[in-house]
């Protein structure tokens, strides 16, 4: 291949990266943004005439631009004495006011703009790092670790809280999770943690505890403006440490500033704080609050109540388990609700499969969902018509197990109603009320069509669908999605295969494995491009594609969505799940000859760094060649949580030999291990332990470490991303790589304001 072959399919390949799909898939994904008391809502969409916000009037039907945006960016421009293109307008957010003004934050500044006259008034400086009530009314921030309540109206403020200090704060994200580089080095600050009342009188928070958690230490070498290195030391629980952050909740009266604790036992909080992770929440009247809480490992969960007048705490639910036991399917997931009655709608792995089940307030249980599938996501639950509407998987004979389609079932139990059959994975957002919600359909190979439903699942309303014109006409194709057996010859597993552009089915393409093993999440794409999700080909394989790779993602055993044994395999400590990615590969290329099994790769992030690396030094002679980034390398010095979550407490698990250099002797292949220095997640600790054994071992690999960059590497991006390429397109497709130099990456703008920057 030619040096002006290769620098074209560089060039292709970076334009298929993250940041440039935005550009290339118009109006991917509708994601409401309700406002409080009512069944409206507006989103932001990019359609082939720029950013566009529309509001949609769920009780109504209707859908319209959520103002004139000429108009609009006329009126910021005359205040921000500035040219504003109406086509990006420089917001990510609105506040929609019920007096005909919509409310904007623009260049560091909160503009209020009359939506009859387009006037607009500069209301004052912003205050990203507040957690505003759903009103506006309130908003409440953080300084010097204590609370503080702004009256928006007139910017007045009081202070809430007087005795916090480090380490023992209010509102705080836990130090291991709270990406404190990321926010150094991006400028920003997290919002509080806070849970307000529906009617904006109160909010639940909590006091964070970490003053007898260990330290975690990190060395800037090269700090911002040149001089001696600078050490970041901050609190981390790992495996088997007697200590992990601990929370207590408090009620403040927003009117008064009034507190009443919680009285209970403190909450453990081993990865991050309830409230984080939508663990607590108020009823719908604002009455009570219910809050979720576990041991360490998980075996044992419970569902509290919490009064907010008198703080008096009662535990409605507890469940063990001799595995780890989750509030839905993956990770974040919650869906755990109480009705207005005093009933629990639980969900559960307790049958091996995630089921519902009613708790009546005498303690009794009835089943309402049961089989060898899964319950995914709770939607909506009309309690005037007792039922419940959500999205299940792998129920009907034939269907993808991970593809969601909606259901409905009596919370009395009986016949289910199949409200979809289109084999699309439906991604729902329910309105506060449940009485509607939008439902993005869509499949790894179907644009997503958006529509707005009513709680018996009827459609309303089409909102939008998706154009991906652009990106077909970039090279880019659909994976293919196949099913083969694990390693058990029992087991079946579904994979991703992304064909290189260019296809030439009579030539032999070098493979390349994107993986990430699990536990929490799957990995291979069910959803189109930028639909929502953890998609594999849309942040990586389409680019590897484009140089001329087959891509090959497999979801292997231990990772999520196909029950608790499968996700269990994880706790065997076998390789179980390095064999399984080996027998699939080899399985996809018995019928797909264009395979080149004699050059297997492989590549992974985070978790995946851990896998990737892994899958080299126990499948030596089947992958050659491995990029393994911000891998966990060594659990021992990871979070507390993940380890003791998925695999098992200290005394139940062989750590040591899951760590990857116990192992080290082992390397055979070319191996580029690449880590952000300051990466306060998954630590550069574990990758320079197996750098050690490594060099012990007098193992030939390379070694990249980012200054600066967190565990995103979202410093050096472009740098990192070309020397990935390089390292398989020199060892594995045996060419030459060019002298490219892929773009500067900013940081992500969207990223920015979804955490409050």
């Amino acid at each position: 291949m030619t040096t002006t072959d290769l620098r074209a399919r560089y060039a292709t390949a970076e334009g298929l990266l993250p940041h440039y799909l935005k550009e290339l898939v118009h109006t991917p994904r509708v994601t409401p943004q309700w406002v409080a008391g009512t069944e409206t809502f507006w989103y932001r969409t990019r359609t082939a005439e720029g950013v566009r916000f529309v509001v949609v009037d769920a009780e109504a039907g209707t859908r319209r631009p959520a103002f004139d945006h000429e108009r609009l960016a006329r009126a910021l421009g005359r205040v921000l004495d500035e040219e504003v293109d109406a086509a990006a307008l420089p917001f990510f957010s609105v506040d929609l006011r019920h007096d005909g003004v919509v409310r904007v934050v623009a260049g560091k500044r909160r503009i209020e703009v009359a939506l009859d006259t387009y006037a607009a008034t500069i209301l004052g400086p912003a205050h990203p790092a507040e957690t505003p009530s759903p009103d506006g009314r309130w908003a409440v921030g953080i300084r010097d670790h204590d609370l503080y309540l702004r009256d928006t109206a007139t910017d007045e403020e009081r202070r809430l809280t007087t005795d916090g200090v480090e380490s023992h704060d209010y509102a705080t994200m836990t130090d291991s999770c709270a990406g404190l580089v990321m926010q150094e080095n991006l400028g920003f600050t997290m919002p509080p943690l806070v849970a307000w009342s529906p009617d904006s009188t109160r909010f639940v928070t909590h006091r964070l505890d970490q003053r007898a958690v260990g330290l975690m230490h990190l060395l800037r070498s090269s700090p911002p403006g040149g001089g001696r290195p600078e050490p970041l030391s901050y609190r981390y629980a790992v495996v088997g440490d007697e200590e992990v952050p601990t929370t207590e909740f408090l009620v403040f009266e927003a009117a008064t500033g009034a507190v009443t604790p919680a009285r209970c036992e403190p909450i453990l909080a081993p990865l991050v704080p309830a409230i984080a992770y939508d663990l607590l929440w108020w009823s719908a009247d604002g009455s009570t609050v219910h809050f979720l809480s576990s041991d360490r490992g998980d075996h044992l969960v419970r569902l509290h109540e919490l009064d907010p007048r008198t703080g008096a705490v009662t535990v409605l639910v507890e469940e063990t388990s001799t595995s780890h036991i989750l509030y839905g399917p993956q990770q974040q997931d919650n869906n755990i609700r109480v009705l207005s009655t005093g009933e629990v709608l639980w969900w559960s792995q307790r049958s091996g499969y995630g089921h519902l089940y009613r708790y009546g307030r005498d303690g009794s249980v009835t089943t309402l969902t049961s089989g060898d599938w899964l319950v995914r996501h709770v939607v909506s639950i009309d309690e005037d018509a007792r039922r419940v509407v959500f999205t299940g998987a792998g129920r009907e004979p034939g269907s993808d197990p991970y593809l969601q389609e909606l259901y409905s079932v009596s919370l009395d139990g009986g016949e289910l109603t199949v409200i979809t059959s289109d084999g699309l994975d439906h991604d729902c957002a329910p309105s506060p009320s449940g009485r509607f919600f939008v439902d993005n359909a869509s499949r790894y190979d179907v644009e997503t069509v958006s529509v707005l439903r009513d709680r018996d699942g009827a459609v309303v309303l089409e909102l939008e669908r998706a154009d991906a014109s652009a990106l077909y006409a970039a090279g880019w194709t659909p994976p293919e999605r196949a099913v083969v057996r694990a390693a058990d010859g029992v087991t079946d597993l579904y994979c991703a295969i992304y064909r290189p552009h260019d296809f030439d089915p009579s030539a032999r393409y070098p493979v390349v494995e994107e993986i990430y093993p699990g536990p929490q999440i799957s990995t291979a794409p069910l959803r189109f491009p930028l639909a929502g999700g953890v998609l594999t080909g849309e942040r990586n394989a389409a680019s590897f594609a484009a140089l001329g790779f087959v891509v090959v993602a497999v979801d292997g055993r231990g990772s999520a969505l196909r029950g608790q044994a499968f996700q269990d395999a994880a706790r065997l400590g076998d390789d179980s799940d390095v064999h399984d990615h080996v027998a699939a590969i080899e399985q996809l290329a018995r019928t797909r000859p264009w395979m080149d099994l004699d050059r297997v790769g492989i590549f992974g992030h985070s978790a995946g760094g851990y896998a990737s690396t892994r899958c080299m030094l126990r499948a030596p002679d089947f992958y050659k060649v491995a990029v393994s980034s911000a891998g966990n390398h060594d659990n021992r010095l990871n979070h507390a949580w993940w380890g003791e979550k998925f695999f098992g407490l200290q005394d139940d698990f062989d750590f040591a030999g899951q760590a990857n250099g116990t192992h080290a002797g082992q390397l055979a292949g070319k191996l580029l291990l690449v880590h952000g220095e300051m990466d306060d997640n998954a630590t550069p600790h574990g990758t320079m332990r197996l750098v050690d054994a490594l060099i012990k071992a007098n193992k030939d690999f390379d070694l990249l470490v980012v200054p600066n960059a967190d565990h995103r590497l979202m410093i050096g991006t472009a740098y990192w991303l070309r020397r990935r390429w390089d390292h398989f397109v020199r060892h594995l497709m045996g060419e030459t790589p060019p002298a490219y130099r892929i773009a500067d990456i900013p940081a992500d703008p969207e990223l920015l304001a979804e955490y409050g920057g």
